[in-house]
Parts: C-alpha cells; structure tokens; sequence
C-alpha cells in the first residue's frame, strides 16, 4: 500500500482533483509536498493529517489505508533511528 494507492482511491471517489489538493488538503502540507518528496517519503506527521482528514470526511476504508501507511512509516523511521544510536 502506497501514498499513490491512497491518492488514487480518493481520487476514483470524487475526493480530490489533483496532487496539489492532496498534498494542501489532506497531508497538510505545502502544494509541492508530494512533488518534492514523492510519494514513497512523506513524513509521519503528514500521514497522520491525511488519517485525520478521512476520519472527518467519513471514509473509514481510507483512513484504514492511511492508518496501515503510518504504521509502516513508523516502523521504517523507528529503524533508522535504531541504527544511528550508539
């Protein structure tokens, strides 16, 4: 599951209408957000809005997909942490 999948379904229900709108809207971030990071990169706290915002919206398949992502990225950032400790 990716950051394009989720972008794709909100997309396919009439959601948002582009990149931009997803990175303002629904990351919380600037309009080139997902421009400069791509997909594969956004932050926690990016995926942590994009959770919030399906949640208010009342999408719970969604935000099921943006909770599984922020796990994943947890989990990745928690081992990049790991490795740079002593």
């Amino acid at each position: 599951m990716t950051i394009d999948d989720i972008y794709s379904a909100a997309r396919e229900r009439g959601l948002v209408p582009s990149k931009r709108q997803f990175s303002q809207e629904f990351l919380g971030r600037a309009p080139n957000y997902i421009a400069d990071r791509g997909f594969s990169r956004c932050s926690t706290g990016a995926l942590l809005n994009l959770y919030r915002r399906f949640g208010e919206l009342g999408e719970p398949g969604l935000q099921a997909m943006a909770f599984a992502r922020l796990l994943d990225a947890e989990a990745r950032d928690s081992k990049g942490a790991q490795a740079v400790r002593p």
